[in-house]
């Protein structure tokens, strides 16, 4: 049977108490300050009533968080329980003490929570266990005026369904900038989403929005001169635009088409070539028609100009073809001269009177720099996204937003994400995971991952004002544990800083707890500028000893993940030198500094002795780990090295993501290459301190393994082995003499 309101059911206990909650429901939409304070009180009346059912002193001089909390240290109430006072308690005070607007969505918060403790206490201490409590109703209102009928449907969009003149109103109300969920911003950045429609990439015309977050690239200077040089040139021209799915190839088509008409308007553009004119025929027919003019017959008589946008597989595959073999011979000698498909070298195009090659695969999301790796890319795209200007659409959205709801979650984020030092971290995050865990990361999923950390999952938790509420869907929080996402943030997991603690962070956790203030801890140790404005929101948040677990979690998490997002005075504790170093090398590789390199070699060269196994200085064993009686060899490593010849010094934005070495067995001049990536790096600088590897070890690391196995046939076992029981640890040498014959020893 529906009740009149949604706490009638308390009647069968206090008259009083039915009365709070009843005022509580009907001033819900017409005054939600004094709703919420209706709550407060009724809930002050509840956990006053159950120190009284349990015969425990109330304590009077108390605060009521302290009230709260000592019935949860007693084991009186769960942690459930605890929590939906807290938020009670929370939101009466900010209706008291706050001058900011509490949406209507936070105060139905409280009338589910305020539900929630009323059935606890009557089936606890007033019901028998054979009665039960009505299910829960949505709140009653008596009539609405327009007003409160447009607030509902701001904030409640079911409400629309039962108010059919809703409708009319939103339909022929004009908006100067549309939103969604009733947010100007969360309209502007779903446009960010792969699934958005503006995601969708064309080489004919670019939209606005595509034009204004278009970001100029080295590549673009690099296809214009292309362009230019081949427009008013006699003969065929053919240009090969390389790369993968995703990487910009069809935005930089369309942005030149848009912007210089120009350059671009004399050639003919073939763009995704996995896709068949005909449905007969398949993409290597395709390819072969759309090239006729450049096979070997034609390729000397045509005129004809062309930019070919093509993804590598599909131009390997089209080499590999018998179509290249019988009609397109010189295209496929330019191809395979240029090593687009050959990993750890930068593409090299031969000059050529028909043919350029720009490929997108030499040109990084990043460059490399003496002082450690920067994106001028990213760091231009967060800049259009977050610029105070009146050209940019977001920032536009923001201030409206602002202006209409004070701060919500995604208000928050978005100013969080302003920070530069917020985005100069998260730039370096990224170029770590694509170092560390070979992320591959398009334009179109940056910009997804962007709409990721800024918009929490539903669009309900955007309307709260309790910082609380907030916690999970803060940017920091988002960025860490977004792993359902995408694959992006997935990988960017892997390098959530309170999986990596350090001494100085648990002594700072430590006094936090025993500061017992948030606030002014946050604000101590958090030192930039552009993070007090949030942190500023923390100091209602009471004593530490009055908060639920969950909520010290999450407040304790939230510290550590902004501490190493912003200037702090923590941020050098998650400092990782291992990977700084990596960096530098592959800086001094792809700049041909092998002098820079020399410690690289000293590492690797004593890595492959703690790998492979060694008796003694100058041998390696020939034989697998495991073996009750070792044979070894000795082996006389020498360094080779290998670098490359890049074309500028100060910033590289052509170059390599792994390095390689050379080293040779002498007196042999046979030089052997083994690849270095970051993985095997931090792996060589594990064995160096004395790790022992583990199967899975070896087996990622396979490559380095082969290397050394490579190194073996070049010791000097012919003339001289070594052999040790490695139950005795007994060690044996047997060696060879032309005129003598053997020799065999014990050693030591």
């Amino acid at each position: 049977m529906k009740q009149e309101y949604a706490l009638q059911f308390i009647e069968v206990f206090s008259k009083e108490w039915a009365e709070l909650g009843k005022d509580f429901e009907l001033l819900l939409f017409k005054d939600i300050d004094a709703s919420l304070f209706k709550a407060r009180k009724l809930a002050e009346l509840l956990v006053k009533e159950v120190y009284i059912q349990e015969k425990m002193d109330y304590p009077s001089h108390a605060n009521q968080a302290e009230k709260n909390m000592l019935l949860k240290n007693e084991g009186i109430i769960e942690d459930n329980v605890f929590s939906a006072l807290d938020r009670i308690r929370r939101m009466g005070n900010a209706a008291i003490h706050n001058d900011k607007k509490i949406p209507i969505s936070d105060a139905f918060k409280v009338h589910h929570n305020l539900f929630f403790i009323v059935k606890w206490f009557v089936e606890s201490y007033v019901l028998s266990p054979d009665k039960e409590v009505p299910p829960y109703q949505d709140p009653q209102y008596e009539t609405l005026d327009e007003k409160v009928k447009k607030l509902l449907a701001e904030y409640i969009p079911d409400f629309l369904e039962k108010e059919e003149q809703l409708k009319v109103v939103e339909r022929v109300e004009e908006r100067e900038l549309p939103t969604l969920h009733n947010s100007y911003l969360l309209y502007q950045l779903s446009k960010l989403r792969e699934s958005s429609q503006e995601a969708v990439e064309g080489y004919q015309e670019l939209s606005d929005f595509k034009k204004y977050m278009h970001v100029k690239r080295p590549i673009q200077d690099t296809f214009e001169s292309h362009l230019q040089e081949c427009k008013d040139s006699p003969g065929s021209k053919l240009i090969f635009l390389c790369g993968s799915v995703g990487d910009g190839k069809s935005h930089l088509l369309g942005y030149l088409s848009t912007t210089k008409p120009e350059l671009i308007s004399q050639f003919k553009i073939h763009n995704d070539a996995t896709e068949s004119f005909d449905p007969k025929k398949n993409s290597m027919d395709t390819l072969s028609e759309v090239l006729e003019p450049f096979s070997d017959s034609l390729i000397d008589e045509s005129s004809e100009k062309l930019i070919l946008a093509i993804n590598l597989g599909v131009l390997h595959n089209f080499i590999e073809s018998t179509y290249a073999q019988e009609k397109y011979q010189k295209l496929k000698a330019y191809i395979e001269q240029a090593r687009v498909f050959e990993s750890g070298v930068i593409s090299s195009p031969a000059e050529h009177d028909t043919f350029k090659l720009v490929n997108f695969a030499d040109y990084h999301s990043f460059e490399l720099t003496k002082d450690g790796p920067i994106s001028t890319y990213m760091s231009t795209l967060f800049e259009r996204i977050t610029k105070e200007d009146s050209d940019n659409p977001f920032y536009v959205a923001y201030q409206k937003d602002k202006d209409k709801f004070s701060y919500n979650p995604l208000l928050i984020n978005f100013k969080m994400f302003s920070s530069k030092s917020m985005q100069q971290q998260i730039i370096q995050l990224i170029i770590k995971t694509i170092m560390k865990d070979k992320l591959i990361i398009s334009s179109r999923e940056l910009l997804n991952f962007v709409h990721d950390i800024l918009v929490p999952a539903a669009a309900e938790e955007l309307k709260t004002h309790d910082f609380i509420d907030m916690l999970p869907h803060l940017l920091p929080n988002l960025l860490f544990e977004g792993g359902d996402k995408s694959p992006v943030l997935k990988m960017l997991g892997n390098q959530d800083p309170i999986h990596f603690r350090t001494q100085e962070v648990d002594e700072k956790l430590v006094s936090l707890y025993n500061s017992g203030n948030y606030y002014v801890y946050y604000r101590d140790i958090i030192f930039d500028s552009s993070a007090q404005e949030w942190i500023q929101l923390l100091e209602p948040v009471e004593n530490i000893a009055f908060l639920d677990k969950d909520t010290k979690r999450e407040l304790s998490e939230l510290l550590i993940r902004a501490s190493f997002l912003y200037d702090s005075h923590l941020k050098e504790s998650f400092k990782d030198t291992v990977y700084e170093n990596y960096m530098k090398y592959l800086y001094a590789y792809n700049t041909d500094n092998g002098r820079n390199l020399l410690d690289l070699y000293f590492e690797v060269e004593k890595s492959i002795y703690l790998w492979k196994g060694s008796p003694t200085n100058g041998y390696l064993y020939l034989d697998d780990e495991g073996n009750l009686i070792r044979i070894a060899a000795p082996i006389q490593i020498k360094k080779e090295m290998v670098t490359i010849k890049n074309e500028s010094q100060e910033i590289i934005f052509r170059f390599t993501p792994t390095l390689f070495l050379g080293f040779r067995c002498a007196p042999y001049k046979q030089v052997h290459h083994v690849e270095i990536d970051l993985p095997l790096y931090e792996m060589i600088g594990k064995v160096l301190q004395g790790y022992r590897l583990n199967r899975k070890d070896r087996e990622d690391s396979i490559q380095f393994i082969k290397f050394i196995d490579s190194l073996l046939p070049f010791g000097q076992q012919q003339e001289e082995i070594l052999i040790k029981d490695m139950k005795t640890q007994f060690m044996f040498r047997l060696e060879y003499e032309e005129f003598f014959g053997f020799k065999f020893n014990r050693e030591g």
